[in-house]
Parts: C-alpha cells; sequence; structure tokens
C-alpha cells in the first residue's frame, strides 16, 4: 500500500494536536457554577444514559429479588397457616367425637338408671357383619356375671342376645341375624293381636311372620317384645314397621321391620344381668 498523502498526513495531524489541546484546556478549565473540570462534567454529561439504563436495570433486578424473597415469606407462611388449620380440624373432630361419646355414655346411663333389672354397660371391641353371621364382640364376660342368653339393648331399642360368653368377653347375636327370632307384637300386647316372630334376614332390616292377616298392620307402628319367646322379656323396642305386603285370611301378612337400635353402628351396649317378665320401658 502507499503512503497517504502528505496533505491528509498534515490534516490528521493538527487535529490530534487541536484534540489534546482541547483536553488539556477543558482539563484545566472549571465549570463556573459548580467549579468542577469540564472534562469530567462532559464525561459525566455523555455517560448519564448510560448509567441511568444500568441503575435502571439494578434497580429492577432488586425489586425483583425483594418480591421473589416476599413470595418465598407469603408461602412459608402460608404452609404454616395450612398446617395450623389441619391441626385444629384435626382438634374439632376429636371434640366432636369426644361429645358424641359423652352424649351416648350419658343416655346409657340415664337408660341404666330408668330401667328397674340391674344391667351391665360394656363397648363394643369387634363385629362380624358378613353374610353368614350377625355378631357383635363386646369387652364383658363371665368375670363380669354376663350369661350365655342374656338381652342386649341400647337407648333405642333391642340389640340382640349373648350367646357365647368367655372370662373377659361375650358374642352378641344381633337380631338382623338369619337364626335369631324376637316373639313379637306390633303396638301395646295387650291391645293387638297383630302378634308374630320377627326374624333376621343378615340385611339391615328384619322380618315379621305369622302375623294374621286379617289384622290391622300400618307403617311406621312400633313392635314390641312378647316374653313370650322365653328369651327376652315383654316390652322391649325392637323397630318400627317400614313396610308391608297385605295378606289375607288364609295369609299371613310379610311385614319388614327397621331396628330401632343402630345395630350398624354401635359403640356401647347395656347387658341384662336379669330377666324379669317384663321391663317398662321408658318414655323417651
Amino acid at each position: 500500500m502507499g503512503k497517504p498523502p502528505r496533505g491528509r498526513l498534515v490534516v490528521i495531524v493538527f487535529l490530534v494536536l487541536t484534540s489534546g489541546q482541547m483536553l488539556l484546556m477543558s482539563a484545566q478549565a472549571r465549570h463556573p457554577q459548580s467549579g468542577e473540570s469540564l472534562l469530567r462534567v462532559w464525561s459525566v454529561t455523555a455517560a448519564a444514559p448510560l448509567l441511568s439504563s444500568v441503575h435502571a436495570v439494578f434497580s429492577r433486578m432488586e425489586r425483583l429479588w425483594e418480591s421473589y424473597a416476599r413470595v418465598g415469606a407469603i408461602e412459608r407462611e402460608n404452609r404454616a397457616l395450612r398446617e395450623e388449620v389441619a391441626e385444629l380440624r384435626r382438634e374439632v373432630a376429636r371434640l366432636r367425637e369426644e361429645a358424641r361419646e359423652a352424649e351416648r355414655l350419658r343416655r346409657l346411663l340415664d337408660l341404666q338408671q330408668a330401667l328397674p333389672v340391674r344391667t351391665l354397660a360394656a363397648r363394643v371391641i369387634g363385629r362380624d357383619m358378613s353374610v353368614w353371621f350377625q355378631s357383635l364382640i363386646v369387652n364383658r364376660g363371665q368375670r363380669d356375671g354376663v350369661r350365655s342368653g342374656a338381652a342386649v339393648i341400647t337407648p333405642e331399642g333391642l340389640v340382640g342376645r349373648v350367646i357365647e360368653v368367655g372370662p373377659t368377653v361375650a358374642r352378641v347375636q344381633l337380631i338382623t341375624d338369619e337364626r335369631s327370632g324376637v316373639g313379637a307384637a306390633i303396638g301395646v300386647l295387650e291391645e293387638t293381636r297383630a302378634v308374630g316372630v320377627v326374624v333376621g334376614s343378615n340385611e339391615a332390616l328384619c322380618r315379621m311372620r305369622y302375623v294374621p292377616g286379617s289384622e290391622p298392620v300400618r307403617e311406621g307402628e312400633m313392635v314390641y317384645t312378647t316374653g313370650q319367646d322365653g328369651i327376652y322379656p315383654r316390652g322391649l323396642p325392637i323397630g318400627r314397621v317400614v313396610a308391608v305386603r297385605r295378606g289375607s285370611a288364609m295369609v299371613s301378612h310379610d311385614i319388614l321391620i327397621e331396628p330401632a337400635a343402630r345395630l350398624s353402628r354401635l359403640e356401647e351396649v347395656l347387658i341384662l344381668l336379669e330377666r324379669p317378665p317384663e321391663v317398662r320401658w321408658p318414655a323417651s
């Protein structure tokens, strides 16, 4: 390549010297108001847009970080609140269960005190609700004076009878067991001829058989023990009529009975330690 023309070189040298001279002059010159170097003022002025942009970026990053930190703190607070709510719910459930248990025990005690026979409170500790058997296991046995055949009740009505007794536990056959049979009458025995036998079907409802088809039977009527089966005393509530398939003078009614006691949800029961001819059931 050839050398640059002499005139151009002179111009370049002149510009460099002029620029240097101006830089020296600006470095020595002072701003009339602030007294700072003009070079410093010009450099700051030239860099101001860049510095502003950098500051804006860092400010935005700082705000984002603060927002992230706040979100993390809020999430931790929410987690703690959720755990606290769950604990409170568990506590409420526990208190409700204790209240229900206290109410059940109160009603059981009221019945125990109202009945004219000796009874023993027992807790249900096991159950067999299969298609073959309908029975419960309770935590009372021979050592507590329980005998086979003893009637078992709740404040709602008849549960069944004891069929097996061990030293500390007993098995109770429910009235819904298909091998169970209870002498029964619809309504008050002295005022009705609708007398028959309530039998189980291994289902939630029982059936009442042998009630003459000529006898009037209405849904909603209560059914009580008659005491004529040699097992249960007279006067215990069995359940309520929920359906009737009408019979005739020659054919018995087919009656469905809903047990008064909530057999699938039993927690505590009363065992009769005596078998009087009749039990006068307290008015509810």
